[in-house]
């Protein structure tokens, strides 16, 4: 797989060749840390300043402008997010 991070999203080559782009606006709509799901809204603004890989199973993104990084984004879960419409 390759991963391509810029500020607006994120853009995911799959092994058969399939492209997943995901909005960072989206991405962290979907964050799935427990601050987020208690209903904790993205800022304005929302965009990735980084992302690392964490083992062979997940991203870990650093969205802006407020810096949140608790979010392990399993690869099954952006696909999932990259095919929804």
């Amino acid at each position: 797989m390759r991963i391509e991070v810029e500020p607006g999203g994120i853009a995911l080559v799959w092994e058969g060749g399939e492209t997943s782009t995901i909005a960072a606006s989206r991405l962290r709509a979907a964050c799935p840390c427990a601050a987020c799901r208690e209903g904790s809204p993205a800022p304005p603004g929302t965009s990735i300043d980084g992302a690392r890989i964490v083992g062979e199973y997940a991203l870990n993104v650093t969205f802006g402008p407020d810096h949140h990084a608790t979010g392990i984004f399993p690869y099954d879960l952006l696909r999932e997010i990259g095919d929804a419409p």
